[in-house]
Protein backbone atom coordinates (compact mmCIF):
# COMPACT_ATOMS: atom_id res chain seq x y z
CA UNK A 1 0.00 0.00 0.00
CA UNK A 2 1.24 3.49 -0.80
CA UNK A 3 0.08 6.78 0.60
CA UNK A 4 0.62 9.75 -1.67
CA UNK A 5 0.12 13.23 -0.28
CA UNK A 6 -1.05 15.99 -2.59
CA UNK A 7 -1.84 19.64 -1.81
CA UNK A 8 -5.47 18.53 -1.41
CA UNK A 9 -4.35 15.93 1.17
CA UNK A 10 -2.68 18.65 3.23
CA UNK A 11 -5.79 20.78 3.04
CA UNK A 12 -8.06 17.89 3.99
CA UNK A 13 -5.91 16.71 6.94
CA UNK A 14 -4.79 20.09 8.28
CA UNK A 15 -7.24 22.66 6.96
CA UNK A 16 -4.34 24.64 5.49
CA UNK A 17 -5.37 26.86 2.62
CA UNK A 18 -4.33 25.35 -0.71
CA UNK A 19 -2.16 22.77 1.04
CA UNK A 20 0.12 25.34 2.60
CA UNK A 21 3.11 23.79 4.39
CA UNK A 22 4.00 27.01 6.22
CA UNK A 23 1.84 28.82 8.71
CA UNK A 24 2.00 32.52 7.85
CA UNK A 25 2.62 34.56 4.75
CA UNK A 26 5.33 37.05 5.66
CA UNK A 27 4.13 40.60 5.07
CA UNK A 28 4.97 43.95 6.63
CA UNK A 29 2.32 43.27 9.30
CA UNK A 30 3.27 39.67 10.10
CA UNK A 31 6.99 40.50 10.09
CA UNK A 32 6.37 42.95 12.95
CA UNK A 33 4.40 40.23 14.77
CA UNK A 34 7.45 37.99 14.39
CA UNK A 35 9.76 40.66 15.80
CA UNK A 36 7.47 41.66 18.69
CA UNK A 37 6.14 38.16 19.34
CA UNK A 38 2.60 37.01 20.02
CA UNK A 39 0.89 35.87 23.18
CA UNK A 40 1.34 32.12 23.71
CA UNK A 41 -1.30 31.86 26.43
CA UNK A 42 -5.05 32.27 26.65
CA UNK A 43 -6.91 34.33 29.25
CA UNK A 44 -8.33 32.33 32.15
CA UNK A 45 -6.62 29.10 31.05
CA UNK A 46 -3.81 28.34 33.48
CA UNK A 47 -0.71 26.34 32.49
CA UNK A 48 -1.55 26.41 28.76
CA UNK A 49 1.07 27.48 26.22
CA UNK A 50 0.56 27.40 22.46
CA UNK A 51 3.39 26.03 20.30
CA UNK A 52 3.56 25.40 16.56
CA UNK A 53 3.72 26.80 13.07
CA UNK A 54 0.44 28.67 13.46
CA UNK A 55 1.67 30.42 16.62
CA UNK A 56 4.80 31.94 15.05
CA UNK A 57 4.76 33.91 11.81
CA UNK A 58 6.74 32.16 9.11
CA UNK A 59 6.09 28.48 9.71
CA UNK A 60 8.43 25.57 8.84
CA UNK A 61 10.31 23.12 11.08
CA UNK A 62 12.94 25.59 12.38
CA UNK A 63 10.18 28.05 13.37
CA UNK A 64 8.28 25.29 15.18
CA UNK A 65 11.44 24.30 17.08
CA UNK A 66 11.93 27.96 18.05
CA UNK A 67 8.29 28.11 19.13
CA UNK A 68 8.82 25.19 21.52
CA UNK A 69 12.00 26.76 22.90
CA UNK A 70 10.20 30.06 23.45
CA UNK A 71 7.38 28.28 25.32
CA UNK A 72 9.90 26.59 27.63
CA UNK A 73 11.42 30.01 28.35
CA UNK A 74 7.96 31.34 29.27
CA UNK A 75 7.31 28.36 31.54
CA UNK A 76 10.67 28.83 33.27
CA UNK A 77 9.94 32.53 33.80
CA UNK A 78 6.48 31.77 35.19
CA UNK A 79 7.99 29.21 37.60
CA UNK A 80 10.79 31.59 38.62
CA UNK A 81 13.45 29.28 37.20
CA UNK A 82 16.44 30.19 35.09
CA UNK A 83 16.29 29.04 31.46
CA UNK A 84 19.59 27.45 30.46
CA UNK A 85 20.71 25.48 27.44
CA UNK A 86 23.44 22.89 27.02
CA UNK A 87 25.07 21.23 24.05
CA UNK A 88 25.26 17.45 24.40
Amino acid sequence: MKDVATPVSYERYTGNWLGSTCGWLLTDKTMMMMVKGMSKTLPDLANFYMVGQWVEPGGSVPIVAMSGRNAIQLICAADGKEFATAVA
